[in-house]
């Protein structure tokens, strides 16, 4: 008899939306090795880990500034997915900050999923401040298409102007949603999140 043929079906599908806005170049964060780095780098790191372990899992990556970009589509290709977030870099895709707009693009690319379970992972250190579409707006739509979101704030939550954390409106969305809402204010906690 010829072995059996085994097919893996993605059970999850997990989509990163990473902000990449200027403020991200803050170094208010350490690397592997616990030398100050910026707050993306970390992110990177950590998020790497986060997708190494994602065996079996569609995972794809939205990053935003001023406006939303599909840095790679759902994917089980992890290392490609990881390769592409590594080559990220801070101000890519303008300096401000398109929450709304980056949950928008993701619902479009979750709609058709089949997956039983589908989640969006928003990761910011500022608000809204590029949208055309408003985050709790987004969100609403996103619980209407059974898309849990997360969100993880990280950073200074004590910045002030278009660097403040708006913890209510993340909070909100994750609500919204059936997700949950996280601050990380180092490199520990956010690792932390990843690892729950």
């Amino acid at each position: 008899l010829e072995p059996p043929i085994e097919k893996t079906i993605p059970t999850r599908d997990v989509l990163l939306l990473v902000d990449i806005s200027a403020s991200m170049n803050h170094e208010d964060f350490t690397d592997e090795g616990g030398l100050p780095t910026n707050r993306l780098v970390a992110v990177q790191q950590v998020v790497e880990e986060f997708v190494e372990k994602r065996e079996g899992d569609r995972v794809g990556l939205i990053v935003f500034g001023n406006a939303p970009f599909v840095q790679v589509p759902l994917t089980t290709d992890l290392p490609l997915c990881n390769q592409l977030l590594n080559e990220t870099v801070v101000g890519m895709a303008g300096p401000k900050t398109s929450i709304g707009d980056a949950l928008g693009l993701g619902i479009s690319l979750l709609q058709d999923s089949k997956s039983p379970d589908k989640t969006m992972i928003l990761l910011t250190d500022g608000n809204d401040t590029a949208s055309a579409l408003p985050p709790v707006e987004a969100s609403r739509v996103a619980r209407d298409r059974d898309i849990r979101v997360h969100t993880i704030a990280v950073g200074n939550p004590e910045s002030v102007g278009e660097e403040k954390i708006d913890e209510d409106t993340l909070r909100a969305v994750a609500e919204n949603t059936g997700g949950k809402s996280y601050l990380a204010l180092d490199r520990e906690q956010l690792a932390n999140i990843y690892e729950e």
